[in-house]
This record gives structure tokens, C-alpha cells and sequence, in this order.
């Protein structure tokens, strides 16, 4: 059935019908949780279980160590892209552990193409692999003993063709006459020639040719090799058929080497070869006693006559012997290569770790004839694993000891350690982090967030650093600083990531209180703002009132100029308050209260604003700049004809123009109003000049400079554009 609601189910008798009698294994899983609907009986067969048992189960539950190998990405993939994928020689936690598995899944769609399901299927590819990695084997053993053996080797085919060659043995004699001795022609100059040197050989008497053609084994024939210069090279020459299953000669093996006389033989070169990369060299009698020491003397400061026998057993550490000596003996007993570590102490007397390696030589029947052994010097890599594990026990003290969440993954993110404070707290093990799992302790709004920023570090390799909250075992959210860095390796390879997660729960909180307070001291500081602008415009209207009963003209006019100045402070704060940050008023709001007001005082009037909105002033400076350009507008608006207000930037200096009325609206300078006009222009720092255009309009320009205005008590402040300064 479908899965938590979320869409149709698979068509499982499809499945069903060609899966049931397949020798391999195939299940078929639907859902998010990969619930296993369907396994074929070698599905069961292979895990173990019997088929009920797995019906409608989720695969992690049947099978944990599934997710905790990352075995179900796979699926996910599948299920999520629609794309078949495959995944070669997988040990799977089921069944037989050492058996490998290639694994083929695809999706499996319903009528209407949405994705149903996810269909497995597993074939058992453990002999096929054994095979392979015997074959490689044996091919690296071939390609070690051609690049390495200190004779000369050649493989042929069945036609005598020559198909690969010893390295060695090609410096020996050079290609072209070791194809002479597969019997082909020279055209060099080189002649081979009988043990003597006297007669030139047969093609049909060369050992190769005898080889391959009769299956004859041919072992340590004399030939020499005559230059066209007369010089001559004499032989040792050595070869064998290859025979396939069926007994047919499928190619040959032919060996060529100095004859013993002349004192460079295979054992001198084999020895040499060995000692050129060990500190010693040694062989020992099939029942184990040490026959020859080469370089022990040198190493350890014993005498062929202390090491001889078990005497070399006194060089060791006392605390090795035991261990050296059981597993010596073991080999000896079944004939099986030997690899050990263990401590020698050198002529100076200090203690040095050594490799020690040996293996049988064996006689044609597969008895031990002999043993051939080496030590080599691995005292500064022990060192360094133990400077390794020093720093790791370092490490995880550390953060054992800290009150921090700390973690660790490998290269790819994937959690390889969490200390005892992350169970402690998120009540979860390394194994329930793995594969994602670590998501599940983070607060749902904060996840994609930090997953996003953990991608990308992965991705880019630099440091991790996010604030989320993360649950505890009680179910409670607490805030957090989660922060990782990269470890790298000598050539800048991450090796892990390091990471901690700091509580940060009082810190978030002191902020937020801190956003509160400063959200409720605005509030305040508007309401104190609203009851300013509401309690001037009370005084503006009883003084608007007030001029309205006085018949004296020049005390009605004071009253009514009064009552502009007042409502222009007004006008000014109602712009304030539709200020962003309460700080700056947005000039072209404040131009547009300015001429609504005085357009209440004057219906006619034909007032025009214009100001970017985004060019704003302090408050402080803009409030004196709003008198200022009420009394310029009282004084325009005295001749009939538009008024036009403006503002804006220019090189760094706020300009607000007026244009309106002629010279002669302009009232005595001893008056009040040019007195207000003069005094608020130092205040704020402004400089104030006027023109008469061509057509008689008056023009009256205010600049704020960024600098202290003069006398004035306020400093100065840049005009700015929201935004920028």
C-alpha cells in the first residue's frame, strides 16, 4: 500500500511475475523510508530471513548498517532523479560478509510516469572478483618480476613472436638479439652461434623454437652471441612451453642469464637487488636456523658467530622476543610468508623499529628448500603514527574536557566523532548522525540555512561559521554558533573537518530584549512625537483663532505669521514621523507638509514640491531648515503666482531652492521674519542667497555645507542620500 499518502504504489505483480523464479536477488521499495514491499525468495535466501519477516519494513530497520554504510544514497538517488544507477562489488551487512555484490537500481513509474518505487537487484559477483584480483595479481607479480628480475625473461606467443621482455634482459643483450634467440633474423649484424662460438645455430635447435614446437623443456643450454665486429657474448639460455587447460602449447617462457663462470650469477644479482632497499639481508635452513646474516653486523653490532642460530634473537627488545620467536616459528611450521615489527637494538645501543620479511624458497615438489628474508628501517614512520596518535588522544581529550559541543568528520562531511557533550545533549550517537541524521536535531526554520552553508564549505574547502538552534533530549531549541574549519594535509588536501557548536541561548535572548527595548523607546519617542506635532497644531489653531478677532492689521498679521511658524514645526514633525528610523526626515515629504499647510492658510495658492524622495537630513538640522522655508513661502505667496519648493544633492551639498514672489514681497530686514530667517541659517550652518530672474521671480538658495555652521552650536552634518553618505 502507498506509503504515508504519498502516491500510488508500485505494480508489484509486474514484479512479481519475472522477478519470483530469478536466481538473483531482487526486492522491490517504495517510499522515503525505502519500506521493502517485495524480495524474490534469492533475495531471502541470501539474507537469511524468511519473506515475511521483510514485508513492509523499512530497509534501515532491517538492515541498520545499510545507512550507516551510505548503501541507501543510492536509492535516494534513484528514487529522486529517476536515473538507473549502479554500484560495483559492495560488501553488503547481510548474509555472508565477504561475499561482493553489484547492485543495479532503477525506478519503477506507474501509468501517469510519477515514480513509484525503486527496484534492486543484487548479483552475486564474489568468484567473478576473486578471479579479477587473482588475475591482477598475477599480472603485477609478472610486471614486477619483468621490471625487477636480474635476468633476461621473455614471454612468446604460440607463433614464436616475442610479446614482452625483462627489463633487465633487454640491457643485457638489447632487443635485437634477444629475438634471435626466438629464431628471428637479425639485421644487425648479430649471429648466434653454438656453446663454442664455432658453428651458427639452427633455428630448429633454438631452445624457444623446441619449446613451442615439440613442448620440450629446455634448462641451461650454452649459446653465444657473435657481433658482426667479432665480439662474443656467451649464454645461458633456459625455456619451457605454456600450456592452456587443455594441455595445448598456448606460448613460451625463455630465460637468458651469464653462465656461472663468468661470477655474476642469478643469486649475486638477486641479493644485490634486495640489499640495495634494506638495512639486512638473510637466509635461514628450512627448519629455521639462520644461515647467513649479509648487513647484521653492521646493523646490530653482533658477530656472524652471536647471530648465528636464535643467537640474532639477543639483538631484539627483550619485550619482542617472545612475540618474534612464536611467530617465527609458525612460519617455519606451515610455510608461510612472514611480516612482522619489532624493535633492534643498533650499534650505538639506542632501540630502532625494523620490518622484517621473509619467504620460502621451494624445491619442484613445494617443500621449504630455504628462507629468504629482509629487514628495512621503519623507526621514523613509527614515530610519526605515534605522533599522530598522541595528537589525536590530545584532541579528543580536549574536547572531551570542553563545554562545547565538539565534532568531527571525513573529507566528505560525514560524522566520524562527536564527543560525550553532544550525547549528553542531543541524546543521539555518531551512528544516528550519519547519512544526514544530524539535520534532525536542528530547528526545521534553521536546516536549509546551515545545510546550504555546510555544501558550500565542503564545496570550497574554507571555514563554516552559522547561528541555528538545536534541540535537546527534552525537545527544547536552544541557539547555537556552529563552526568548523578544514584539516589539511601537506598538499593542501582536507583530511577532516573539525567543528564545535557553542551555546549562544543568552546571547540571542539579550538581543532580542535589546530589539524590544529599542522597538519600544521608538515607539515612546513617536508617541512623544505625535502628541508635539497634535499640541502645535492646538496652538496653531487658537492662534489662527485668535487673528481672526483682532482688527488691528499689524497685530493680526504678527498672529497670523505666528501661526505659520508654529505649523510649519508641525508640519515638520508629522514628517518625522513618517521617517524610516526616526532619525532623518525624507525632504520630500517634508516639502509636501510645508505646502499643505500653507495651503490651508492660503486656498489659492499654487504650490509645487519636488525632492528625490530618497534624499534625506537629521532632524535636528531639518526642523530649522522647515522655518525657515515657511517664512520664505509666507513672503512668496504675498505676490500672486505659483511657488516652487525644491531640494536636492549636489557635490556633496544639500540645495533647497525657492521660487516664487519679487524683491518687493520681501518685508523690511529689520522685521521679524528676515531676523528668524538669519538666525535659523547660522544655526543649521546654511549659507542663504537670492536672485531676481528674467521674468521678476525671486529665487532664494539655501546650502548646507558638511562644515560646522558658523557660531552655530549644531555641528554641521553631511547631506546624504538613504543608502549611502
Amino acid at each position: 500500500m502507498p506509503e504515508e499518502g504519498r502516491g500510488p504504489a508500485p505494480d508489484v505483480d509486474g514484479v512479481r511475475a519475472f522477478a519470483e523464479a530469478a536466481p538473483h536477488p531482487i526486492i522491490l521499495l517504495t517510499g522515503p523510508t525505502h519500506r521493502l514491499i517485495y524480495a524474490n525468495p534469492a533475495f531471502a535466501a541470501a539474507c537469511g530471513q524468511d519473506r515475511a519477516a521483510l514485508d513492509c519494513r523499512p530497509a534501515a530497520e532491517l538492515f541498520p548498517a545499510l545507512a550507516e554504510g551510505g548503501h541507501l544514497r543510492l536509492i535516494d538517488l534513484v528514487r529522486t532523479t529517476g536515473e538507473p544507477c549502479r554500484a560495483e562489488a559492495r560488501r553488503l551487512p547481510f548474509g555472508d560478509a565477504d561475499r561482493l555484490w553489484d547492485a543495479e537500481a532503477s525506478a519503477v513509474r506507474g501509468r501517469d510516469g510519477i515514480i513509484t518505487g525503486v527496484l534492486v537487484q543484487l548479483r552475486d559477483v564474489t568468484a567473478l572478483r576473486r578471479r579479477l584480483c587473482k588475475a591482477e595479481a598475477a599480472a603485477a607479480v609478472l610486471d614486477a618480476v619483468l621490471e625487477h628480475a636480474p635476468i633476461g625473461l621473455a614471454i612468446a606467443g604460440p607463433d614464436g613472436r616475442l610479446l614482452r621482455h625483462s627489463r633487465h634482459g633487454l640491457g643485457f643483450i638489447g632487443r635485437e638479439a634477444a629475438g634471435l634467440l626466438a629464431g628471428t633474423a637479425s639485421r644487425s649484424g648479430w649471429e648466434l652461434c653454438d656453446a663454442d662460438g664455432r658453428r651458427p645455430a639452427s633455428p630448429a635447435a633454438l631452445p624457444l623454437v623446441r619449446a613451442l614446437g615439440q613442448g620440450e623443456v629446455v634448462s641451461r643450454e650454452q649459446w653465444t652471441l657473435r657481433a658482426w665486429d667479432g665480439e662474443a657474448r656467451s649464454l645461458q639460455c633456459s625455456a619451457a612451453p605454456v600450456r592452456d587447460q587443455a594441455g595445448r602449447v598456448a606460448g613460451g617462457i625463455l630465460a637468458w642469464t651469464d653462465p656461472p663462470e663468468t661470477g655474476i650469477g642469478l643469486d649475486a644479482r638477486y641479493r644485490a637487488l634486495v640489499e640495495a632497499g634494506a638495512l639486512a639481508v638473510w637466509t635461514a635452513a628450512a627448519d629455521g636456523t639462520v644461515i647467513s646474516m649479509g648487513g647484521w653486523a653492521a646493523l646490530t653490532g653482533q658477530t656472524p658467530a652471536q647471530s648465528a642460530g636464535w643467537g640474532w634473537l639477543e639483538a631484539l627488545h627483550p619485550e619482542d622476543r617472545p612475540m618474534v620467536r612464536r611467530r617465527w616459528a609458525h612460519s617455519v611450521a606451515t610455510g608461510e610468508n612472514l611480516e612482522m615489527e619489532y624493535r633492534l637494538r643498533s650499534r650505538d645501543g639506542a632501540w630502532r623499529w625494523t620490518a622484517a620479511r621473509a619467504t620460502p624458497l621451494r624445491d619442484t615438489h613445494g617443500g621449504v628448500v630455504e628462507w629468504l628474508g629482509a629487514n628495512t628501517d621503519i623507526d621514523a614512520r613509527k614515530r610519526t603514527e605515534w605522533a599522530l596518535r598522541d595528537s589525536e588522544a590530545r584532541f579528543r581529550t580536549l574536547a572531551e574536557a570542553m563545554p562545547h559541543l565538539v565534532w568531527q568528520t571525513n573529507p566528505n562531511g560525514e560524522p566520524d566523532y562527536v564527543n560525550s557533550r553532544w550525547r549528553e545533549l542531543t541524546g543521539l550517537d555518531l551512528a544516528q548522525l550519519r547519512g544526514g541524521g544530524w539535520l534532525e536535531v536542528v530547528h526545521p526554520e534553521d536546516r536549509q540555512v546551515l545545510a546550504a552553508a555546510w555544501a558550500r564549505a565542503l564545496a570550497e574547502g574554507g571555514d563554516y561559521d552559522v547561528d541555528a538552534r538545536l534541540r535537546d533530549r527534552d525537545g527544547r531549541f536552544r541557539w547555537h554558533r556552529v563552526k568548523a574549519a578544514p584539516i589539511c594535509n601537506a598538499v593542501g588536501a582536507v583530511r577532516h573537518w573539525v567543528g564545535t557548536c557553542t551555546d549562544i541561548e543568552e546571547r540571542h535572548s539579550a538581543e532580542a530584549q535589546l530589539r524590544e527595548a529599542l522597538a519600544a523607546r521608538e515607539r515612546l519617542a513617536r508617541e512623544a512625537d505625535h502628541r508635539i506635532k497634535n499640541s502645535l497644531q492646538l496652538v496653531a489653531a487658537l492662534l489662527r483663532l485668535q487673528a481672526g478677532r483682532v482688527a488691528e492689521p499689524a497685530a493680526r498679521e504678527a498672529l497670523e505669521a505666528a501661526t505659520a511658524r508654529v505649523q510649519a514645526v508641525a508640519e515638520a514633525h508629522r514628517a518625522l514621523q513618517q521617517s524610516p528610523d526616526f532619525r532623518n526626515i525624507r525632504l520630500a515629504d517634508m516639502l509636501r507638509e510645508l505646502a499643505a499647510g500653507a495651503a490651508v492658510q492660503h486656498p489659492a495658492a499654487d504650490i509645487r514640491t519636488t525632492a528625490p524622495e530618497e534624499l534625506t537630513l537629521d532632524a535636528e538640522r531639518a526642523i530649522p531648515l522647515a522655518l525657515i522655508l515657511s517664512e520664505l513661502v509666507t513672503q512668496a505667496l504675498r505676490q500672486p503666482g505659483p511657488v516652487q519648493l525644491s531640494a536636492r544633492l549636489e557635490e556633496g551639498v544639500i540645495l533647497a531652492e525657492i521660487e516664487g514672489g519679487t524683491a518687493s514681497s520681501c518685508p523690511d530686514k529689520t522685521s521679524l521674519g528676515p531676523t528668524v530667517i538669519r538666525t535659523l541659517a547660522r544655526q543649521i550652518a546654511a549659507e542663504l542667497t537670492s536672485e531676481t530672474l528674467a521674468d521678476g521671480v525671486l529665487r532664494v538658495v539655501l546650502r548646507l555645507s558638511p562644515d560646522q555652521g558658523e557660531g552655530g552650536t549644531t555641528p554641521a552634518r553631511s547631506a546624504r542620500l538613504s543608502g549611502g553618505a
